[in-house]
């Protein structure tokens, strides 16, 4: 295994952020904040009735806005950018240089990834729903664990990706079925147990389970079904990366 030379991982991951900061890329967090502030707005103005929870309802807000945040900054943004080096030929340079395949994958994933946790956190004051004491630190781990899965996910689907169309083409049913299915499992059976498998219902849970002050904010089962989906999606990553050839020993 060749070793690490963090320099250039610091070089690949300025250029990813220039990039990340396109016309592109840049509107999909821009997006998601526009979207949990419009929500927010519209549940703060619509008459839910005397025994309804504007707590629950910003909860609600948050666990939208955070679905959306990591499945469209997430996913999406790694998987275009990917699919943007090799619609320009400058994957190929990079891998026939000295820049070696982990290289690249940390400095193409850790902008994206800081981003998608950032924004994470900011939804909490834009939804109304701030989460304070130990549950934040819950809500820290499933964040960051559902980013990461989340950003491996996009650099894998960027891999299939032959330029950008493509690459909204082929992560549109992914984010569909990663976004959709936790939002609707409470109004169609059998969803919910679908959604619990995936990092994004287990984070939709997670808030839901915090603003009714449950006993069990977040379960051992969901903890290691978040790590496992880590595990596997790098797994899957690599072997993908190194069969299509982009890596060079």
């Amino acid at each position: 295994m060749k070793p690490i030379h963090f320099n250039k991982v610091a070089a690949i991951a300025q250029v990813k952020t220039k990039a990340f900061m396109g016309k592109n890329c840049i509107i999909m967090p821009a997006f998601s904040i526009g979207f949990t502030f419009i929500m927010r707005i519209l549940y703060e103005n619509m008459d839910l009735g005397a025994g309804a929870s504007m707590d629950a309802l910003y909860a609600y807000v948050l666990s939208m806005g955070l679905v959306m945040n990591i499945g469209m900054c997430g996913i999406y943004c790694p998987s275009l950018l990917l699919a943007e080096e090799k619609e320009k030929n400058t994957l190929r340079v990079l891998m026939t240089s000295s820049v070696n395949g982990l290289e690249f994958f940390l400095g193409s994933i850790l902008p994206v990834f800081f981003i998608t946790v950032i924004i994470n956190f900011l939804l909490m004051p834009v939804s109304g729903f701030v989460i304070t004491g130990m549950n934040l630190a819950f809500f820290t781990l499933v964040s960051v664990l559902a980013s990461l899965t989340s950003c491996i996910i996009g650099m894998l689907l960027g891999i299939f990706s032959k330029n950008q169309v493509s690459a909204g083409t082929i992560t549109s049913p992914v984010l569909l079925a990663l976004m959709m299915i936790p939002m609707f499992s409470n109004f169609i059976d059998g969803l919910d147990k679908i959604s619990e498998f995936f990092f994004t219902g287990i984070i939709m849970d997670l808030i839901s389970n915090i603003s009714s002050k449950s006993d069990t904010i977040l379960d051992l089962k969901s903890i290691l079904i978040l790590i496992i989906e880590v595990i596997l999606s790098v797994v899957l990553f690599i072997f993908f990366y190194q069969r299509n050839g982009f890596e060079k020993d």
